[in-house]
């Protein structure tokens, strides 16, 4: 699809825009003010909005986006955390368990579209046939190496080796016990804390960790909400000045219900400003995941896009007030996975099959049979209690 999007603010980083953005072959092919719709190229007049990156969720286990909160923080460590709430056979894992397993991976998907997002680094197994299929909501991270942490999942160390020079993710430091504050060091005694490195959580590291993390060049994935719930600590971010420095949602079990609920409360935390967190989910994770290409708006790059019915005087400032209402355009590789009703109608899509917080969308794939297969699972109630149930429903 050739399309023209006319009468856009942008930001590349630095100076605003206004102007038009011409996509075609799933790139942005030309940039510029009162470009003229071409042969075959649909355009929309898009006045009065703005037009962000698609954002990149850097941490989200996508299959346990249909659980709530549970447990009962404040915990001492992830491991604590885990032992105190993982019984399968109680509600409601027993009901989620069931459910499945694409039924939850498109949830999870669904859940970071309504957010902006438009690609995801998912941190357990990975079931190629559903993430990679091109129907799926998002685009999902294939290239990297992954271990739950040093306690969960495969052979740490085994993994690290066979990913190779890819980016390897690993819940580190995810605590505030004095264990947790051993992890750093333990990742240094087995040779794991690389350029390549990207740990997950980091809240328990000590002055003299931060200087190794920084001589390292390894990453870290900040999800302050998550953190906050079950440790009532958060990675201190602003000590970490040279590491770069992502955001993400955990999954709804333990964090944020959308992405967009994240970047809100990481900067009520105070620990970073709205530019700063508008580039943890956009320019940073690009370039830890190597994700040339996205992340950014400029002639060549990859046509992900999300354009907003937001004010605010830069991107990072519509971002940190928006809402999954606001989306008013979401474009992956420049074909619509989510769009408002008259958007939908011009670029023949079809009627509005959802509501995203009372105001009807289109969004791709079938929502409503996903839907109805989640409420069979879980039951009306428990779906409609939901954080993301009572965002997103079926028109």
């Amino acid at each position: 699809m050739k399309l023209l999007l006319k009468h856009l603010a942008w930001s590349d980083g630095g100076d605003e825009r206004v102007g038009d953005l011409r996509l075609a072959g799933g790139r942005i092919v030309a940039s510029g003010r009162g470009l003229k719709p071409g042969r075959r190229e649909r355009s929309l007049d898009l006045r009065g909005s703005r037009v962000v990156p698609g954002l990149i969720n850097a941490h989200d286990h996508l299959s346990l986006n249909l659980l709530p909160h549970l447990g009962d923080p404040p915990y001492d460590s992830l491991y604590h955390f885990a032992e105190a709430v993982y019984d399968p056979q109680r509600s409601p894992i027993r009901e989620v368990l069931a459910t499945s397993p694409t039924a939850r991976l498109w949830w999870g998907g669904y859940k970071n579209l309504i957010s902006g997002v438009t690609t995801v680094v998912h941190h357990d197994p990975f079931p190629r046939r559903v993430l990679l299929a091109p129907e799926f909501p998002v685009r999902v991270l294939r290239r990297y190496g992954w271990t739950h942490s040093l306690k969960f999942g495969e052979d740490p160390v085994a993994s690290f080796r066979a990913s190779g020079e890819l980016p390897f993710l690993i819940h580190a430091a995810e605590g505030v016990d004095e264990a947790s504050y051993r992890e750093l060091d333990r990742l240094l005694e087995l040779g794991m804390l690389r350029d390549r490195t990207v740990l997950i959580h980091g809240i328990a590291i000590s002055a003299s960790q931060r200087r190794a993390l920084l001589a390292s060049g390894a990453s870290l994935v900040w999800c302050p909400a998550s953190n906050l719930r079950l440790y009532g600590e958060t990675a201190r971010i602003q000590e970490l000045e040279g590491v770069r420095i992502a955001l993400g949602t955990d999954s709804t079990l333990t964090g944020s219900a959308t992405l967009l609920d994240e970047m809100r409360e990481a900067h009520e935390t105070g620990l970073a400003t709205k530019q700063e967190i508008f580039a943890m989910v956009t320019s940073v994770p690009a370039a830890i995941f190597g994700l040339q290409n996205r992340g950014r708006i400029s002639e060549g790059c990859a046509a992900d896009l999300v354009v907003l019915a937001a004010e605010g005087s830069s991107s990072g400032d519509v971002l940190c007030r928006a809402k999954p209402r606001d989306l008013v355009l979401v474009l992956i590789g420049g074909r619509p996975r989510l769009a408002r009703p008259e958007l939908a109608d011009a670029l023949g899509l079809g009627a509005p099959n959802v509501r995203l917080e009372n105001s009807p969308r289109w969004l791709c794939g079938r929502p409503g049979e996903q839907l109805r297969t989640i409420e069979q699972a879980i039951g009306a109630e428990a779906l409609g209690q939901h954080p993301l149930g009572r965002i997103l429903q079926a028109l």
